[in-house]
């Protein structure tokens, strides 16, 4: 555990060192100033992470664009169609799933590759010292341009899907502050389990799979009973998020406030015992990785 220190010089000057604390005790405070000092570092881990991704494809960043058509595509032919599914709140189905789509394949591709950014930086665990959530941080953060590109399709799309796009757009920045909590929520303790068991690198990508269908992305909230929602929000931590997304993107509405609510307070419990149990196993992870 790194630590700031200040250090006097012969002329009365202040330099910022690091001393490392080897007990057991794990301090959040400590943990989190040392996260904000190694900032750098996590924005370089974004910025790597970013252009690896794209590097040698030939649509480049234009994939932020395909996926969630694609899987709108999908997704209106299979529940809008075939299912019957209809948009909440009187939106066409269009707008009412893209609105959605776009913030859950932020959150499946933040945990998806945050949960296995320790493994790929193995070589770099062993051999250098930085905040080893530093990795799992810059891979959520490089798909924010993505989520940025998707929130761009949602707007320029609006007169095709039948998305009422009004003032409440103001609420973007929130909901994206928001949706980010869910996703180190689970990121965070994943990449720390699956430095000592391989097995979640391989179960990850069918639990994302799970997670979809729980959350309400092909079809609305109402379809759950009104006397279990708050429930359903706070078991599913980004339930309030991908409702506020709907309800601002697609009916042009305020976010339901109690349901947001809930799952903020909800991500930010899981994301502290998360937390915790990540700082309680990374002492051995450069032996173990």
């Amino acid at each position: 555990m790194a630590e700031n220190v200040d250090t006097g010089g012969s002329e009365g000057r202040h330099v910022s060192e690091f001393a490392f604390d080897g007990s057991n005790r794990v301090s959040l405070r400590r943990s989190l100033r040392e996260i904000v000092a190694y900032r750098e570092t996590t924005w370089a881990f974004a910025v790597r992470s970013l252009r690896v991704r794209y590097k040698q494809a030939v649509l480049g960043v234009a994939w932020a664009v395909v996926q969630p058509l694609a899987f709108l595509a999908v997704f209106v032919l299979l529940f809008g169609k075939i299912a019957g599914v209809e948009g909440g709140g009187g939106a066409a189905y269009a707008a009412f799933a893209l609105s959605a789509l776009v913030p859950w394949q932020f959150v499946s591709a933040g945990v998806s590759f945050g949960g296995d950014s320790l493994i790929q930086d193995g070589g770099l665990v062993r051999k250098v010292y930085f905040p080893r959530e530093s990795p799992v941080l810059g891979s959520i953060g490089s798909y924010i341009p993505d989520f940025c590109i998707g929130l761009v399709l949602i707007l320029l799309a609006a007169p095709l899907t039948g998305a009422h796009l009004t003032w409440t757009l103001v609420f973007l920045p929130l909901l994206f502050a928001a949706i980010t909590l869910p996703t180190m929520a689970a990121a965070i303790p994943i990449a720390a389990l699956a430095v000592y068991y391989r097995d979640f690198k391989y179960a990850l990508p069918f639990a994302m799979q799970i997670w979809l269908f729980a959350s309400p992305v092909a079809y609305p909230v109402t379809v759950v009973d009104p006397n279990w929602r708050w429930l359903y929000a706070i078991i599913n931590p980004v339930v309030g998020m991908l409702e506020g997304f709907r309800q601002v993107l697609a009916l042009g509405t305020t976010p339901d406030w109690e349901l947001l609510g809930l799952s903020t307070a909800s991500s930010l419990v899981l994301l502290a015992i998360g937390f915790r149990l990540f700082k309680r196993l990374e002492r051995e992870f450069a032996d173990v990785i």
